[in-house]
């Protein structure tokens, strides 16, 4: 990992090197004027993986920009995506449905009534779970009390009689 003297160093050599200007025609190369963060700053900041980040990258979850050495280069405000990435994640919801999300506010819609019904949905997804837990649950309760009461079955079972269909 990473200390903070390098990162402080690589930045300040990076913004050295690097300046924003226009090739020929309308192609752009990016270079840097500002504080941008590399992969490895980034994944420091974030403790999210390089790997990761990548992938995030590549499913267009964050924007970057390639500097003249080919390296990604991500804004400062990335990391405060990174977190909201992390976040909807733990609430259930799929990186194509972030990317939805995303994609919406970059288009300047507020997407919160598209979250709202992503939200309810989850929830009833959620619940169905838990009430599905909640039968599994039962099932193995009984087939334990079962197997206690019968310790040494005959166990002529394709696989073992614990495991067979039970009759009540």
């Amino acid at each position: 990992m990473k200390d903070l003297t390098t990162v402080v160093f690589n930045r300040l050599r990076l913004k050295s090197l690097i300046t924003l200007h226009s090739d020929r025609d309308t192609e752009k190369r990016w270079h840097y004027d500002t504080m941008m963060l590399s992969i490895g700053d980034l994944a420091t900041q974030t403790r999210e993986s390089v790997k990761t980040l990548r992938y995030w990258t590549d499913q267009q979850l964050l924007e970057t920009r390639r500097g003249n050495n080919n390296y990604r280069y991500y804004s400062p405000d990335t990391p405060k995506r990174v977190a909201f990435i992390r976040r909807t994640q733990a609430l259930g919801f799929s990186l194509e449905e972030i990317k939805s999300i995303l994609e919406l506010r970059s288009e300047g819609v507020q997407p919160c009534n598209e979250v709202r019904h992503e939200l309810s949905q989850h929830l009833a997804a959620v619940q169905a779970r838990i009430a599905e837990l909640g039968r599994l649950e039962t099932e193995l309760v009984a087939r334990l009390a079962w197997a206690k009461a019968h310790p040494d079955p005959d166990c002529a079972a394709e696989g073992c009689v614990y495991l067979e269909p039970r009759t009540t």
